[in-house]
């Protein structure tokens, strides 16, 4: 999934934290992390990075801010789509 389409998830009305978890963990699927990678990597558990990919259960603030920390394509595709915004 491009950064235009992270773009057009985030702009359109009823845009919800599922949505957002739903990319991101696309994202992460994509670079062939799993949850067992994803929950070490972040340190926490397996159980809650589960929720992400099968129960569609939205991330939390803070681990958004983990993700983007320790996964650099996260970061530049959560940063591209918000410079989309301001052209």
């Amino acid at each position: 999934m491009s950064t235009k389409n992270l773009w057009q998830i985030c702009h359109k009305k009823d845009l919800n934290n599922n949505d957002l978890t739903r990319y991101i963990v696309k994202l992460l699927q994509e670079h062939e992390i799993n949850i067992k990678q994803a929950a070490s990597d972040l340190n926490i558990s397996v159980h809650r990075a589960h929720n992400w990919y099968y129960k569609d259960i939205g991330m939390t603030a803070l681990d958004l801010f983990w993700i983007m920390r320790e996964y650099e394509f996260v970061r530049q595709a959560v940063e591209n789509s918000m410079m989309i915004d301001f052209r």
